[in-house]
């Protein structure tokens, strides 16, 4: 029996969380060809094609899809770009991993998928529940280990749209479009948190949410209260704030499920709380590239055995539902401007 081929990628987009999309799909080896980046900064893909031995940059899609033959793109683009390159790619035959948000609304992705559907392999690179301590909880969950969900919340504190000692703010030096982003807090933030409570919880419903812009020139909310409930009546809340004082720059989340026969939380460290009490410690930073990694090996694993994405078009229209949803709770569902 013969090794299959590798699976020729090409990426598009070189910005800063190109970095952790590339550390993964070097991790998968022999497995994967990276092939080709493209990025109308040549500068940033001419360094990222440097850094991961990839072979070809190009500055256009046209230019990149003409040269080029490969199997599947990792889209890592500015959302309002993800449509064009899905219905390129896909237009084409070429399987596509595309960066969250599919598209800057529901309505849009809902149509791009229409438009997509049956032409090639589409998944979303929703990655937050692939960190590895939520893929532990889902197991005890799953398991039976907390009986029946009661209550939920998750909040993400943090302080990196404030000035820090030397007058920086972590959040824009490190994504810089984020000013100037209209909707910042739930669609761009949020979203992995509301993602990761349909994992734990099953699907949800939005029946409130407050958001508020709390830094002068920052465009988009910066802190919101998502107030959802689960099939059987539970609340789950999600809550976060960019600019919340006294907060570390990038927080771990703070999660907390009580269920029928025990509780979990989870704040660094993954706790169970009951008759069988157990602590796992996690690392902030490896389990952060670990999601990329998780996303990555899954794509490559399932585009090799057929089987369906996780997070696949269809089910990552059910979160961008309660994203809308949250938007028109808070009376959000126009952007700033418009």
């Amino acid at each position: 029996m013969t090794d299959s081929p590798p699976l020729n990628v090409a990426l598009a987009g070189a910005g800063m969380i190109s970095w952790f999309h590339l550390l993964a799909w070097q991790k998968q080896g022999s497995r994967v060809r990276l092939v080709a980046v493209c990025d109308p900064d040549q500068a940033k893909a001419r360094k990222r094609a440097a850094e991961f031995s990839i072979p070809k940059v190009y500055a256009t899609p046209e230019a990149m899809f003409a040269a080029e033959k490969f199997d599947a793109i990792d889209v890592a683009s500015p959302r309002e770009t993800h449509a064009a390159w899905v219905e390129a790619a896909a237009d084409r035959g070429i399987h596509v991993l595309c960066q969250k948000p599919m598209t800057p609304t529901l309505a849009e992705s809902e149509a791009l998928v229409r438009r997509v559907e049956g032409k090639s392999r589409l998944m979303v690179h929703e990655n937050w529940r692939f960190r590895p301590w939520y893929r532990e909880l889902r197991r005890w969950i799953a398991e039976g280990e907390l009986g029946d969900i009661v209550l939920a919340r998750m909040a993400l504190l943090g302080s990196g749209l404030l000035p820090d000692a030397e007058g920086q703010r972590p959040a824009l030096i490190r994504q810089p479009f984020m000013q100037h982003e209209a909707r910042l807090m739930i669609a761009e933030v949020l979203i992995h948190h509301i993602d990761t409570m349909r994992y734990l919880c099953g699907e949800l419903r939005v029946i409130g949410a407050r958001a508020a812009r709390t830094v002068a020139d920052v465009r988009g909310e910066t802190m919101a209260s998502i107030f959802m409930e689960s099939v059987s009546g539970a609340p789950v809340e999600v809550t976060g704030s960019m600019a919340a004082t006294g907060y570390v720059a990038r927080p771990p989340d703070r999660l907390e499920i009580v269920g029928t026969k025990a509780s979990a939380t989870f704040d660094g460290q993954l706790r169970l709380l009951g008759s069988r009490p157990r602590t796992i410690p996690y690392d902030n930073d490896q389990g952060y590239q670990g999601s990329f990694d998780g996303v990555i090996a899954h794509f490559v694993d399932c585009l090799a055995t057929g089987a369906p994405f996780e997070t696949g078009p269809a089910d990552n229209l059910e979160t961008l539902r309660l994203v809308e949803h949250a938007y028109w709770a808070a009376g959000m569902h126009r952007p700033p401007g418009s």
